[in-house]
């Protein structure tokens, strides 16, 4: 989700451009703010190595953001795989899936999908799974 109109003048009051920018990588904007210009905190790290390759797969450079904002993007790059991967794969409630990462192919009956992409598995008492990790059993 993009920042409003309003979330952009919050932004503009304390020097902060949220134009186009998710809710996400904005609010950790906000907050390296206030660490670096209300507490005075200097050291708002660096993305891991790991994070940096990882964005540059997906056309971002994260290597000049704070690790908070690196974080953010990389939330933002998994949860629109799982919105890929629930449009390409037609997840919803009831349908039978397996996990790309079990071996042993074991099937799950979809029970509900939260907006991030975490699908819930009914019957798995509290068993759940990223949508990108999901395909369709009948495929």
């Amino acid at each position: 989700m993009i920042v409003t109109e309003d979330q952009v003048k919050f932004g503009e009051l304390i020097g902060l451009d949220l134009k186009v920018k998710s809710i996400g990588v904005a609010k950790a904007m906000i907050d390296d703010a206030i660490d670096y210009q209300f507490y005075q905190f200097n050291d708002l790290k660096q993305p891991t190595l790991k994070q940096i390759e990882l964005a540059q797969k997906f056309g971002h450079d994260i290597s000049i953001v704070s690790r908070r904002v690196g974080d953010a993007i990389i939330n933002d790059l998994m949860t629109q795989l799982n919105h890929s991967s629930i449009n390409k794969h037609r997840l919803e409630r009831d349908v039978v899936v397996t996990n790309i990462h079990d071996p042993i192919n074991q099937k799950f009956v979809i029970s509900s999908i939260k907006e991030d992409g975490t699908v819930f598995f009914r019957g798995g008492n509290g068993s759940k799974a990223w949508a990108r990790s999901l395909v369709r059993a009948d495929n």
